[in-house]
């Protein structure tokens, strides 16, 4: 059972930003912010049920599909970081949620990330229902979180222009 003070706000990733992680702008590099998303994203998934234990068991896991960064303000060395994280919505197959990247000394939000994911069977390499108790929890984490505000930058895309010019 999920307890609903867990998330709300749920977060996934707390951390600092270290040197190696700047680019030649001396702010933090696009790969890493990545890197901050995918280790939000394991710690999503191990929250619901998806661990190492669940792959074995079950060989079964979730694959990203899609996903969308926005970039809304730069993190430098020594930030701290936090990601909070937001189910969207969710079917038998598959999942929707947000990631949102927080620099926690100065208060603002970074960076947003977007996810689509599909259940997975790892034999057969094709999407599958997930586990009752996936589902179950999955519910329990939705109801907890449907009536916080939704973040922002949710079902955005890239813009696209005619290059007539």
């Amino acid at each position: 059972m999920i307890n609903s003070n867990e998330v709300m706000p749920l977060i996934t990733f707390e951390g600092r930003v270290p040197s190696e992680w700047l680019d030649y702008n001396g702010h933090m590099n696009v790969a890493y912010y990545m890197h901050v998303f995918c280790n939000a994203t394991d710690a999503f998934l191990e929250f619901f049920g998806v661990t190492e234990d669940y792959r074995q068991e079950k060989r079964c896991s979730t694959f990203v599909v899609e996903n969308h960064v926005n970039y809304v303000k730069e993190l430098h060395y020594g930030s701290n970081m936090r990601v909070e994280t937001r189910l969207l919505g969710f079917d038998r197959k598959k999942m929707s949620y947000h990631h949102s990247l927080y620099n926690v000394d100065a208060g603002y939000l970074a960076a947003t990330s977007e996810w689509i994911s599909l259940h997975v069977d790892l034999e057969k390499r094709a999407s599958c229902e997930m586990s009752d108790t996936l589902v179950c929890n999955l519910r329990e984490i939705y109801e907890a979180q449907k009536d916080m505000p939704l973040p922002v930058n949710i079902g955005r895309s890239i813009m696209s222009w005619d290059n007539k010019s």
